[in-house]
């Protein structure tokens, strides 16, 4: 599991995101680390192996120009630099960050046919590993690359065929689906980015005119003037003057939210033993969910844990664990109950 964030407003844009990372990093990530930002129509970034803290200090990422951006910190998985996001496009207009896995779309979306024919259309995989890495697909050259860096060249060529961000972002995620969720910027347009979600989470909300976007709330600047989920199988434009959300069609429909009661019946009592971490709370309320249809298990998740800190039951406790190829270190956070 993996964060991401997203920012569009008058303040620069990177030290907010960098901020926004360091709220939500220890719940899902840490170990893989970038952001990207638009200025004066050039797409910039900074990506590295480690933590925010570490881009922080290696990289000139706090310093990004521009007042959009979007950035990702990711769970360990092999792969060096290259492996963390933001994925950029091979003409360097496009950035792109995700968050999932194939989930129930494993066997129906043939990634290497993806890759290869990206290959084929002349496109480079910046990814490319002489080695095989966990599950992600190895093409026609040898090399093994990473899905989000297909599924950003797709977008990339969707915009070469003339869609808009819009409409090349949601087409290559209805045409190539997993269970995951999206986040692009196009340096040709700084006053909007674009949201693509199938089931994975995303919050979208205001403050002080600015419009941000986090894999969880939690992550949110205070003073939040509003916020809201972004709907399942959709895309959305998202700018200041507000979004314009497009449903995806013939997709796989989203599972209904469980009741309060289940999720707390479920979940509380596990809060009460030990700290727990999101991913072990998602596996938690697994069996709540309908066969055949897109569990939000992360969605719901992280929405109970920050409705629980809100009103001052749980606490985020965060921990330091070896990092990436044992280097350095990266977050972990558990959430730990304290009381009725």
């Amino acid at each position: 599991m993996c964060v991401l964030a997203a920012y569009l407003g008058d303040k620069p844009a990177a030290p907010t995101l960098l901020d926004m990372l360091e709220r939500e990093e220890g719940l899902g990530g840490g170990f893989y680390t970038g952001l990207a930002t638009i200025h004066e129509g050039k797409l910039h970034w900074a990506k590295l192996v480690g933590d925010v803290a570490r881009l922080r200090e290696e990289t000139d990422a706090a310093s990004l120009p521009g007042h959009i951006g979007i950035a990702h910190s990711r769970t360990p998985s092999g792969g060096d630099r290259e492996w963390s996001h933001p994925f950029v496009g091979n003409a360097e207009m496009l950035a792109y960050v995700a968050n999932g896995a194939e989930g129930m779309f494993q066997g129906r979306t043939d990634w290497v046919a993806a890759g290869n024919g990206l290959l084929e259309g002349g496109y480079r995989f910046r990814s490319g590993a002489g080695e095989a890495i966990g599950p992600y697909p190895t093409l026609a050259d040898g090399r093994c690359v990473h899905f989000s860096e297909i599924m950003c060249l797709l977008i990339e060529e969707n915009l070469r065929q003339g869609d808009d961000l819009l409409g090349a972002s949601g087409r290559a995620f209805q045409d190539w689906p997993a269970e995951i969720v999206a986040l692009t910027l196009c340096a040709a347009d700084d006053a909007h980015f674009v949201a693509m979600r199938i089931n994975q989470p995303l919050m979208i909300g205001r403050c002080e005119g600015a419009v941000c976007a986090a894999t969880t709330s939690l992550a949110f600047p205070p003073g939040m003037d509003w916020q809201m989920a972004m709907p399942p199988n959709a895309a959305a434009r998202v700018g200041r003057e507000g979004l314009e959300v497009v449903p995806f069609t013939g997709c796989v429909p989203a599972a209904d939210m469980p009741s309060v009661e289940a999720v707390h019946e479920t979940l509380l009592p596990a809060l009460r033993r030990e700290p727990q971490t999101i991913g072990g709370m998602c596996n938690l309320i697994t069996p709540l969910w309908p066969e055949g249809r897109l569990p939000q298990s992360a969605m719901l998740v992280y929405q109970t844990v920050a409705g629980l800190a809100a009103a001052g039951r749980v606490e985020l406790v965060t921990e330091t664990v070896p990092g990436m190829f044992g280097e350095g270190t990266a977050p972990r956070t558990r959430v730990r109950w304290v009381g009725d």
